[in-house]
């Protein structure tokens, strides 16, 4: 059985975020066509790829990667401190490089200036603005889950905008299918509706959810994913009926202690022992889902985040 992990090699197996298939789509055809009409190296455009974590942006780059035969240079944007970082970054492309920036928002102001200036000049500027070097023709593709923390000046460089969006359970139910499919592992229609419905429309927890359901079954020596794996791993990993790890459940039950008073984030980082940051991303399905309720005065949990409880303990 091959356990690598299944390359897509082109937007038509994407499952999913249409609009931004489409949108892919089109510029590709346009790249080649405009690359075939003038006969010169070209870059694909400049892209900006928006959206909550877990729902594809990277897929999408690397997809475009390949479908335009372009070489791609990987970054996290917390790796690149400086201006320094980034020309030397910059200056190691080759004509038509893909240059794919994850979290590109956590640059700082200054690496930002250093990369709309490329973009915009096709050069980088060294010594003091004293030399500056030609870049060849490349594309930036920027991957990030809060685009209004871009400078203006930055986020206006991008020639594509994508907006990415949570996924129907029906496309989750496709997406569990496929990737079993492309690894190999034979799975009921009952465990895909199970996983699908705890994924809450993020790809990649329906594929951790999904590897755990069969690490469950290969160690019941069994070659299928049936529904009864799937039950004893949720058991075994403490996942409740919406996909929530013991963590989340404890923020859950811990509004719920203060009987419908509003708590407020430090108090919840105090009592859960996390920092801020780590709350307010782990909060944000429970606000998405209508679970709580985020005020001027904290958080507090709703109706439905009450009855979710509810049905979790019975």
């Amino acid at each position: 059985m091959n356990e690598t992990e299944p390359l897509i090699s082109s937007l038509n197996g994407i499952v999913g975020q249409t609009r931004a298939v489409n949108v892919l789509r089109t510029a590709l055809d346009a790249y080649f066509n405009d690359r075939y009409k003038t006969g010169v190296e070209l870059a694909f455009p400049h892209s900006l790829m928006c959206g909550p974590g877990g729902t594809g942006k990277t897929l999408l780059a690397e997809t475009v990667s390949r479908e335009s035969c372009s070489n791609c240079h990987t970054e996290l944007a917390q790796n690149i401190a400086n201006p320094g970082q980034m020309q030397g970054l910059l200056m190691m492309l080759e004509a038509g490089d893909i240059v794919f920036i994850d979290e590109i928002h956590e640059l700082t102001p200054t690496v930002q200036v250093c990369l709309y200036r490329a973009l915009e000049e096709g050069k980088v500027f060294l010594a003091g603005n004293r030399k500056a070097v030609n870049l060849p023709p490349f594309c930036l593709i920027g991957a990030t889950t809060d685009e209004y923390s871009l400078t203006n000046s930055m986020r206006q460089r991008f020639k594509i905008l994508i907006r990415l969006t949570h996924y129907t359970e029906e496309e989750m139910s496709t997406l569990i299918r496929q990737r079993a499919k492309r690894l190999g592992w034979a799975i009921d229609g009952n465990s895909v509706g199970e996983l699908a419905k705890r994924s809450r429309g993020v790809p990649r927890l329906a594929i951790r959810l999904l590897d755990a359901a069969r690490r469950q079954a290969s160690s019941e020596s069994s070659d299928v994913i049936e529904a009864e794996h799937v039950r004893r791993m949720l058991e075994i990993e403490g996942v409740d009926a919406l996909g929530f790890d013991l963590t989340e459940q404890r923020y859950l039950h811990l509004l719920r202690q203060y009987q419908g008073q509003a708590v407020r984030l430090n108090l919840l980082s105090t009592h859960m022992g996390l920092p801020r940051q780590t709350i307010e991303m782990l909060e944000k399905d429970f606000i998405r889902l209508g679970l709580v309720d985020k005020t001027e005065k904290g958080r507090v949990l709703t109706s439905q985040g009450i009855a979710h409880l509810r049905a979790t303990a019975t």
